[in-house]
């Protein structure tokens, strides 16, 4: 298994350097980069919406049809609006993440003080955590999404040389190993 994991050894090194450019990319330009991932949300929601309403039409008997076209055009006007106006796009992704931390924050605070998770004090601090980011992305969404473009641009450069790392570990490893016939 592990001659047949070697061999792959370049893939892993492609990936690593694929993140390590990212990474490095999104720590340089982090507004450009948010501005990208809003118009890649766009296109998705577009095409998604476009290939509902194929599905809609192109399979008989699925019993869904109007809920599948309700769906596939409400996502053609998301993505459409999305594309229309980048910087409303990168608001609301701003907004739904404040407001699922704080949430999410909140349901761990309370799972942890009923007790309802193994680790109740590491449940209920995670649950003050993510409270508080919601909080402070809700409250200062420009300076929170452009630190959470940084962040995420530190944590590909490190997972990029990490995968580097790790590809010519495995190459070094199987480089002396027969293949098997």
């Amino acid at each position: 298994m592990l001659t047949a994991f070697g061999r792959s050894w370049w893939m892993i090194l492609a990936w690593g350097v694929v993140s390590l450019v990212a990474g490095v990319g999104t720590i340089v330009w982090p507004g450009r980069t948010i501005v990208v991932v809003a118009i890649l949300i766009g296109i998705q929601f577009f095409v998604s919406g476009i290939l509902r309403l194929v599905g809609a039409f192109a399979f008989e008997g699925e019993g869904h049809r109007a809920w599948d076209v309700l769906v596939g055009l409400a996502s053609v006007v998301v993505g459409i609006l999305c594309l229309k106006d980048i910087f409303q796009t990168i608001a609301a992704l701003t907004l739904i993440i404040g407001i699922m931390w704080v949430i999410q924050g909140i349901s761990e605070f309370f799972a942890g003080v009923a007790g309802l998770t193994m680790h109740r004090g590491l449940t209920i601090l995670m649950g003050i955590l993510g409270f508080v980011a919601g909080v402070v992305v809700l409250t200062y969404p420009i300076t929170s999404v452009l630190t959470l473009a940084w962040v995420l641009g530190v944590w590909l450069t490190a997972y990029g040389i990490m995968l580097i790392a790790a590809s010519l570990a495995v190459r070094r490893l199987t480089a002396g190993t027969p293949l098997p016939a």
